[in-house]
């Protein structure tokens, strides 16, 4: 049985994984605006209590020059605004990530920011691939999927051994 294809095969969720870490990494090489990294806008978002202030008034203003101010990104991201909307409290905390938990108070939707620091300064982080990436969250769709291919790959070479197998015996048994 030649081993070779199913072997290349297995390696392929790693190689994707392999992929993707490359792109965002990539991506986020030239992912922050450095005009937005001056001391001024450090001293100003020096805690992320102050970014999330800032994000409140943003989010009920919408005022895409202070969002596209508080995230720091040459391309900023868009996030649902509202004069009703409250910042409501902080929803966990990561290694790298401080989530807040936003409330529109008219349609009652919840809305999760995250903030990180980002040199002097913090930011809030879109959810986005770069989010996903350092987050660790795309770990849960990556290992799911790369344990049913896995999977399946097994079932199929097992599969090619039964019918090589089959086949052999076929054969000795046709031969008498």
């Amino acid at each position: 049985m030649n081993f070779r294809w199913p072997l290349t095969a297995a390696l392929l969720p790693l190689l994707l994984a392999g992929l993707f870490v490359l792109v965002v990494e990539a991506q986020g090489l030239v992912r922050y605006d450095p005009t937005y990294f001056t001391a001024t806008y450090a001293e100003r978002y020096d805690t992320p209590g102050a970014v999330v202030r800032a994000l409140e008034r943003a989010l009920q203003t919408d005022d895409r020059a202070l969002l596209a101010e508080l995230q720091g990104l040459r391309r900023p991201a868009s996030f649902e605004t509202g004069s009703s909307m409250i910042f409501v409290m902080l929803w966990e905390r990561s290694d790298r990530y401080i989530s807040y938990l936003y409330l529109d108070m008219q349609t009652y939707e919840r809305y999760v920011h995250y903030v990180e620091q980002r040199g002097d300064r913090w930011v809030v982080a879109p959810p986005d691939a770069y989010y996903y990436l350092h987050s660790g969250r795309w770990l849960t769709v990556f290992t799911p999927v790369a344990l049913v291919w896995w999977l399946l790959e097994m079932v199929v070479i097992l599969m090619m051994l039964v019918f090589r197998l089959s086949a052999r015996l076929r054969a000795r048994l046709i031969s008498w």
